[in-house]
C-alpha cells in the first residue's frame, strides 16, 4: 500500500511549489485514487476562494502539459460540483461576529470574514494583514486586543494568531515595526496569542538582499495561504485587516 500523502504536499503541489518530477508522480496517483483528486480539489477550492483576499498568490503554470489538461478540467468541474452542493456543511461564508451572512461579504465593521463552519466560531480566529500601511498595522492589533479581551471578560479561552504576509510581514520584522513593543507587551497579556510569517515573502525579501530578522516568539509558516487553509480546514474563522 502507497503512503498517504501529506496535506503539506497537497498544499506544495496546489500552490505550485513541487519540481516537474514530483507533480507528474502526484498527478499519476491522483489518475488511480478518487480520494486524491477529491483532496486535491477541495484544496483548490478553498485556495480560490480565500486568494480573493490574498495580495501574494503563489504562482502557478497557467499552461499544464496535455496530458494533464484533461485531468485538470475534470478537477475545476469537482470544485465548482463542491462549491455549488455546499454539501456536509462545507460552505465558505461570510459571517458577522453576532449574525451569519450567507455568503462572502464585508462584515458591518469594516472586515471579511470567512468560516467553514455553520456558524462562526469566535474563539479560534485567524486573523490576516498582508500592508505595511500604519493604520492597517494599528487596526490588526487593536482587532487582536478587542478580541481578546472580550473573550477574558466573558471567560472564554481564545486561541488568536495574526498572519503576516507581504508588505505586511513589516508588522513582525524586527527594527522595521513601528510596534514592536506593543506586540511585546500583548505577547505578555494573552498566552493564546501567536504570531505567523509567511515564509514565502520572508525567502522573497531575503533573495531581494534585505536581511529578515524576525520579532521575538515569531513562528514561521510555509506560506501564509497554506497556514490560512489549514487553520479553515481546522474550524477555525478567517479575518482579513
Amino acid at each position: 500500500m502507497k503512503p498517504a500523502v501529506s496535506d503539506e504536499i497537497l498544499h506544495a503541489f496546489v500552490d505550485g511549489e513541487l519540481d516537474v518530477a514530483e507533480s507528474e508522480t502526484l498527478v499519476a496517483r491522483m489518475q488511480q485514487d478518487q480520494v486524491l483528486a477529491q483532496r486535491v480539489c477541495a484544496l483548490r477550492s478553498l485556495r480560490s476562494m480565500v486568494k480573493l483576499a490574498y495580495a501574494e498568490p503563489p504562482v502557478i503554470d497557467a499552461r499544464p502539459p496535455v496530458h494533464r489538461r484533461q485531468l485538470m478540467q475534470r478537477c475545476a468541474f469537482g470544485c465548482l460540483v463542491l462549491l455549488v452542493g455546499l454539501s456536509s456543511g462545507w460552505a465558505l461564508r461570510g459571517l458577522a461576529w453576532q449574525a451569519g451572512v450567507t455568503q462572502p461579504a464585508a462584515v458591518p465593521d469594516g472586515y471579511r470574514t470567512v468560516s467553514l463552519a455553520r456558524e462562526a466560531d469566535p474563539n479560534r480566529i485567524i486573523l490576516h494583514i498582508d500592508s505595511a500601511a500604519p493604520e492597517k498595522m494599528r487596526a490588526a492589533l487593536d482587532r487582536a486586543d478587542q478580541l481578546l479581551d472580550d473573550a477574558d471578560r466573558q471567560g472564554r479561552a481564545m486561541q488568536l494568531e495574526v498572519i503576516a504576509n507581504s508588505h505586511g510581514l513589516e508588522l513582525l520584522r524586527a527594527g522595521h515595526s513601528p510596534y514592536a513593543e506593543r506586540i511585546a507587551r500583548m505577547r505578555q497579556r494573552h498566552a493564546n496569542l501567536q504570531w505567523v510569517a509567511c515564509g514565502q515573502t520572508v525567502a522573497r525579501f531575503t533573495s531581494e538582499g534585505q536581511k529578515v530578522e524576525l520579532l521575538p516568539a515569531t513562528r514561521t509558516a510555509p506560506t501564509a495561504i497554506g497556514e490560512i487553509i489549514s487553520r479553515l480546514q481546522q474550524g477555525w474563522t478567517y479575518v482579513r485587516v
